[in-house]
Order: C-alpha cells, then structure tokens, then sequence
C-alpha cells in the first residue's frame, strides 16, 4: 500500500500537468462555439482565439518561471488556479450579453473578436500555463538525469493537448455543448488547484484565507453548472452543439420558430401547421425561377439547414424529385425533430425527396447523376462556403448538370463599389465555366449598393433572358476565385456593410 501511495504521490504532478493541457486544449476547441453565434465561424474569428491563446501560453510561460523563484510557489500557482476555475466559470453566464456589447460597438471583426477572446480566454489561458516552469525547475533540478525528466515532462504536456483535443472535437462538444463543457473546464481546474499540493510547507497563517478562497470558488462553480442546466431547460431558446458548429433554435411571437446558426439565421418554419410547409424567408421562391430554363423534374440542393425550400418543393410540385446535401447530420435530425421534415416524409413518402450527409462539393465529385438544376444555398454564417464558390467547383457543377441544366447559388451583398467584390468575382468564376451568368434582385432594392439576397444563376441554356437581371461593371479587382486563391472573408466582411 505504501508503494502505491507513493507512485501516486510521485506522479500527481505530471498528472496536474497533462489535466491543465487537456482543459487548455478543451478551451481552445470551445471558445470558437462561444463566439460564433455572435461574430460568425471565419477565419478572423479562429485567427483572433489562437493568436490571444499563444500569447497567455508563452506570458504564463514567462510568470510561471518568475513564481518558481518565490518562497511558496505552488500557494501562489493554488490561488491562481482558484481564480482561473472562478473565472471560466462565470464565462456561460455572462458570454451573451458580454459578447454583444462588443459586437454593438460595430467595430471590424478581427478587432470585436480579438477583443472578446482577450476578455474571456487570456487570464484563463495565461494561468494554464505556469505551472510547467514550476515543474521544471522542481523536477529537473533535483533530477539525476536531466535531458530524461525534461523530455518527460514535456511529453506530458504534448499528450495533454492532443487527448483534450480529440476529447474535446470528437466527444464533449457535440455530446454536452459548449456552456456545460465551460462550467465542466471549471470545475476540473478547481480540482487541480487541489492536485498541485498548494498548502505544503505554507505557514498557519496562510492556510485560512486559501480555505475561504477556495469555498468561494466552489460555490461559484457548482452555482454556474446550476445555471447553466436550467438555461438548457429553456423550451424559448435550443442550443445544440455539433460537429460542425453550434444550431440555436428559437421560437418567437410570429408564430416561426428560428434555426440559427453561426450568428446567422440560415432558416425558419411557421409554427401553425397548415403552413409548415409554406416559405417563411420569400427569397428562397426565386430558386422557382430554374422553371423558366428547363424543365426540371430532378434537382439537387446544396445545404438543407431545416430543409425550407425543399419542404416548399416537394409538397407544392409533385412531379418533381430533389436530393438534399446537408453537411451536418445533426442539421438533418433537427429539422426531423423540430421544422416538420418528417411530416413531410411520412406525407409524401422518401422516394422523391434523397437525403444525404456529405460535403456538398465531395457528394458532386463522386455523383454518378445528372441534375436539371443544382441549387446551392450553403452558408457559413452569413458567408458562402468557400469551397463552393472557386472555379473547380463551378466545373464540378457543370459536370453534374444535365445539357443545358441551370445552377443557382444564394448570395448576400451587393453589387457595386469596393463592398461588391465578391458577388462580382463569383459571377466572373462562373463566367469561365458557363455560357451564360446573370445576377437577380431576390427583393426590390432601392440601389446597387443596398445589402440583400442576390440570386446568381449560371446556364449555357438560350431558353431564357431575365429582364430583371443587373448588368455587371466588373473593375480590376474582380478575380476568378481558385482553391489556392479565394479571400472571402475579406470580401464578404460585413464589416463593409451598414447594420
């Protein structure tokens, strides 16, 4: 019994250590789900989380080899800990209102989100990272063989990274979500404050106020996993945590009950069930417009969210077939579970309506079909996914279209002036692929510089010349968008638009 006490009491060190990595890994994965919903999933988001995280790994670095020369380090690195599970804590309980404040003062998106990752994630993520120089400077220094406990150690800390980053993407997120998973990170690191023997050697004096600081946390902890619960109780407002990012449904007094996704509203379905299957967002009507081009009894859609428009398709053209590609299969369940689609399916049978789980470029890359139309309303937020909009991808469309089939991709922008470059640039890509590109209004706009719907539409078909089409100006800054050259954040930033 003896030997195994001391095993464990010689190894909880390393296991503090490897505990801290898989939390801070954790931490990282999750802070992008706590900032989507407000300022979107683009790159400048993730840039601004790993930039703010690198910079308190190496000042924790830093303040971690200063408090290894103190008297009592491992009372100061307690009381850290204390303050860093009181702080993560109270992260799921203020993040909303927090987040919004910064996204009301309209500054750019890299500033808003540099900003927030700075007010939730950088104490946090600096006090994660000294207690390695104070491991060091213990164990190397009393170590006979150096180089060997150096390497020891900081095989430790790799393993905690990568078990907190597989733990966290393929296990927590999804099975938890992101407000739980905060109160969870809390309460581990409260329990490490307690692993890494902070009262050892410490005078009398010193041992009461880390009691009362610790009850203090405590309390906190615990009262912020209680509220987070209850507000996962709230029928209002669901939030689902994904694979792929986090859905929030929510119901309002309209009688439409919102599906939400990186901090935009993708979709939507009237609560009254004699309009379940009627469009709630009147742009997606103008996808009816492929009538016009051909005669379309088979089309696909790229992007299902809660399944709207081919909810509207199946039910009022009961001729017609459609497949659905919707990346998250979550999304597909959701709209099952909570926007009618499995009426939908029970009304009109699955004969006519395919679903499939895939990337939406990978399933045209491998499909053996040929489409009459190919509908494409794929949106990260309120920015097209990427991969969709490059000229690989439009020559991957043309060869899954039938002779003369039309594809139609949703755009949100504008038309003119630096703001438009991107609808411009698209339309240029698409220009290279078919014989034919127009670019529609989806709603009346008063200017060529109002932010809206745009509908692109792409056909080598003379069947049809809308009157309503917007004659282009392209400039020199259009370019045709590759796979290695696609700036869409940039060019999609709204940022550049008024709110």
């Amino acid at each position: 019994m003896k030997k195994i006490m001391k095993v464990i009491n010689d190894n909880c060190d390393y296991v503090a250590l490897f505990l801290l990595d898989v939390v801070g890994m954790i931490l990282e994965l999750v802070a992008a789900r706590l900032m989507s919903p407000i300022f979107g999933n683009s790159n400048y988001v993730w840039t601004a989380i790993i930039g703010i995280i690198l910079l308190a790994g190496s000042l924790g670095n830093i303040i971690g080899g200063k408090i290894a020369s103190i008297k009592h380090p491992r009372y100061v690195l307690g009381l850290m800990l204390l303050f860093a599970a009181f702080y993560v804590a109270i992260i799921p309980v203020v993040d909303k209102d927090w987040l919004q404040s910064i996204k009301d003062m309209n500054f750019p998106t890299q500033f808003s989100a540099t900003l927030g990752s700075i007010m939730f994630f950088l104490i946090p993520s600096i006090i994660l990272s000294v207690f390695p120089p104070i491991l060091m400077k213990e164990k190397i220094g009393a170590a006979k063989d150096k180089g060997k406990e150096s390497g020891k150690i900081t095989a430790v800390i790799a393993i905690g990274s990568l078990v907190g980053t597989f733990i966290g993407g393929f296990w927590l997120i999804p099975a938890l979500g992101t407000r739980m998973i905060f109160a969870l990170i809390a309460l581990t690191i409260l329990l490490i404050s307690f692993v890494v023997k902070p009262l050892t050697k410490v005078e009398d004096s010193k041992r009461t106020p880390y009691i009362i600081v610790s009850i203090i946390t405590v309390v906190v902890v615990l009262s912020s996993m209680i509220t987070v619960w209850k507000s996962n109780k709230n029928e209002d407002i669901i939030s689902i945590d994904t694979e792929y990012g986090r859905i929030i449904i929510e119901s309002e007094d309209d009688g439409v009950l919102y599906y939400k996704q990186s901090g935009a509203y993708s979709s939507a379905t009237y609560t009254d069930e004699n309009l379940k299957y009627e469009l709630v967002f009147k742009y997606l009507k103008k996808y009816d417009d492929m009538f016009k081009y051909r005669d379309v009894k088979n089309a696909l859609m790229i992007g299902g969210a809660a399944y709207q428009y081919p909810k509207y398709y199946i039910s009022h053209y009961t001729d017609k077939k459609m497949d659905v590609v919707e990346i998250d299969p979550m999304s597909t369940e959701i709209a099952k579970k909570y926007f009618y689609l499995d009426d939908l399916l029970a009304d009109y049978g699955d004969d006519r309506l395919g679903l499939y789980n895939d990337d939406g470029r990978l399933f045209m890359s491998n499909c053996d079909n040929k489409y009459d139309a190919i509908l494409n309303d794929a949106f990260s937020g309120s920015v097209p996914v990427s991969t969709m909009t490059t000229i690989e991808a439009a020559k991957i469309v043309h060869k899954c279209l039938k002779n003369d089939g039309v594809y139609m991709s949703n755009v949100l922008g504008v038309v003119s002036g630096q703001k438009g470059r991107f609808l411009r640039s698209e339309a240029k890509t698409l220009m290279k692929v078919f014989e034919h590109v127009y670019v529609l209004p989806i709603r009346k706009v008063s200017k060529d510089d109002e932010y809206a719907n745009w509908m692109l539409i792409a056909t080598d078909s003379e069947k049809y010349s809308p009157d309503d089409a917007v004659k282009l100006e392209f400039s020199d800054d259009d370019i045709v968008l590759t796979d290695d050259y696609n700036p869409i954040d940039s060019m999609t930033s709204t940022d550049y638009f008024d709110r």
